[in-house]
């Protein structure tokens, strides 16, 4: 009797041990609790700055909105990358909101080529390309390549 009470409190607590286990990769994949990546870049190999300002700016401005629900932005010389989430519940109005953010944007950034998307995957991609910035070996050439490519990504799911 006491061996099958050592050995159902084995089996719980394995599975107990075993259920917890994902809940790290599952909080990674869920973007309920993503906000902006903040970087600093104080140089690459060529020792130029990245100047993330309007990037922030438009990011900040996003924030404020409450049809937004997270946000990430890069910019790179004259373009100007945003991509942002929709809220659940916000969806059924989503071109109205998505029409309106980029001519909001537009006239926030008019020296900038404004490129803005409320898709998911771009969502990851500019994520990802925000954090890649932290890579010093990146210069603005590079991440100006990989906003062109983000840019034609987003163009080809519309």
């Amino acid at each position: 009797m006491k061996m099958k009470k050592w050995w159902l409190a084995a089996v719980v607590a394995m599975i107990a041990v075993g259920g917890c286990a994902k809940e790290e990769t599952e909080q990674k994949q869920s973007l309920q609790g993503a906000n902006l990546l903040r970087t600093q870049t104080s140089g690459t190999a060529k020792h130029a700055e990245l100047n993330q300002g309007p990037a922030e700016r438009a990011a900040s401005y996003l924030r404020g909105r409450d049809d937004v629900r997270d946000v990430v932005a890069v910019n790179s010389g004259d373009r100007l990358l945003i991509a942002y989430q929709i809220p659940h519940m916000k969806r059924w109005s989503r071109k109205q909101i998505e029409k309106d953010i980029d001519q909001k944007l537009r006239d926030l950034f008019p020296g900038y080529d404004v490129v803005s998307s409320s898709d998911l995957k771009i969502f990851w991609k500019t994520k990802e390309l925000k954090a890649n910035m932290d890579n010093r070996r990146w210069d603005e050439r590079k991440v100006n390549r990989e906003v062109r490519r983000i840019e034609k990504l987003s163009k080809e799911q519309t």
